[in-house]
């Protein structure tokens, strides 16, 4: 099974880019409190980037893992048999348990069991500072609301957009 290491190595890359992640979102949380806005924008250009290579690399292991499990059936037929549905057997068959048990690694049920954790870390995390956008989101309509009170608005609809320098 020559795909193993590789793809105990692209697990690892994508535990590595979900704590980043974490890391990154957590920064989020703090600037969404403090309402600094350029920081947002700044981290979710990093956040895009992340998860551009974290696609990436899932693009990789499921290329890996079905390599991986096209050499197993190749070699053990019956196998492939055992599998919910043999017209259908491919890398989706192989989680990480299951990978743990045919290699004999046990690294891959503690990645699993990191990765998991990591996963749901993360949802938290996202749930929250979704919470304090629309919180956000909400204080800038209503400022708008209140300034629509006041004719704000009005005035800069009016505006023609015609820009005079005092040099004319």
């Amino acid at each position: 099974m020559k795909y193993v290491a590789d793809i105990k190595k692209v697990l690892q890359g994508q535990l590595q880019g979900y704590r980043n992640l974490f890391t990154l979102m957590t920064r989020e949380r703090e600037c969404l409190v403090d309402f600094n806005e350029q920081a947002v924008e700044e981290l979710s250009k990093e956040k895009d980037t992340l998860i551009l290579k974290l696609r990436l690399l899932e693009d990789e292991r499921l290329r890996l893992m079905k390599r991986l499990s096209s050499e197993i059936y190749s070699q053990s037929p019956q196998l492939k048999e055992h599998s919910t549905d043999s017209k259908k057997a491919s890398s989706i068959d192989f989680n990480l348990a299951k990978l743990s048990a045919l290699t004999g690694d046990e690294e891959f049920l503690e990645i699993r069991s990191n990765l998991r954790s990591l996963l749901q870390s993360l949802e938290e995390l996202n749930s929250f500072n979704k919470v304090l956008i629309d919180r956000s989101l909400s204080y800038v309509k209503n400022n708008l609301n209140f300034l629509n009170t006041l004719g704000i608005s009005k005035m800069k609809k009016d505006n023609t957009g015609m820009f005079l320098t005092k040099e004319a």
